[in-house]
């Protein structure tokens, strides 16, 4: 495995090209262009003889998670926390801007898989603080034509958003 490979991550519909390889960890950039680091262990290195005699058809009935994996439970929605250090590893050396431009991402990412899967609402875990990130999901939600209203506070305090389909 080198840089500029395509990988796939397994047990997951998770793929795109290497960008950095650190001792065991392996940092990947989807197509959509998120970044995702995985343990070299859980990764698979696809080369262009091995996708095009695949054929990948049942990565499509899988439900598509990335870093933010959603907690299932059939009597309950898929919780994806957005607290920045659920996301990425490192991120200290970002701006509160590019920290809150990398949540946005993961809600819109989130919410057009959302539009895919047959869950009929979902939760995202916003936490609590200025507010900021709950204003843009808001608009957001609005935007695209979601219904939505505070989870449960005995589950999450005030620091998470219903989203319904």
């Amino acid at each position: 495995m080198k840089i500029g490979d395509k990988v796939s991550v397994l047990d997951d519909d998770l793929c795109g090209i290497v960008t950095l390889i650190k001792d065991n960890l392996v940092t990947f950039e989807t197509s959509e262009g998120f970044s995702y680091q995985y343990p070299k262990s859980q990764l698979v290195c696809l080369t262009d003889e091995l996708t095009n005699n695949i054929n990948l058809h049942f990565l499509k009935d899988k439900e598509p998670i990335g870093t933010v994996h959603p907690k299932l439970n059939p009597k309950k929605p898929p919780v994806f926390d957005l607290h920045i250090d659920k996301l990425l590893k490192n991120h200290r050396h970002l701006s509160p801007g590019q920290k809150l431009s990398i949540q946005l991402k993961e809600v819109e990412s989130i919410l057009n898989r959302f539009k895919r899967q047959h869950y009929r609402e979902l939760v995202l875990i916003h936490g609590q603080g200025k507010g900021i990130l709950r204003k843009e999901i808001e608009k957001i939600l609005r935007h695209k034509g979601f219904e939505y209203t505070d989870a449960s506070y005995r589950l999450y305090g005030d620091g998470a958003i219903l989203v319904l389909k």
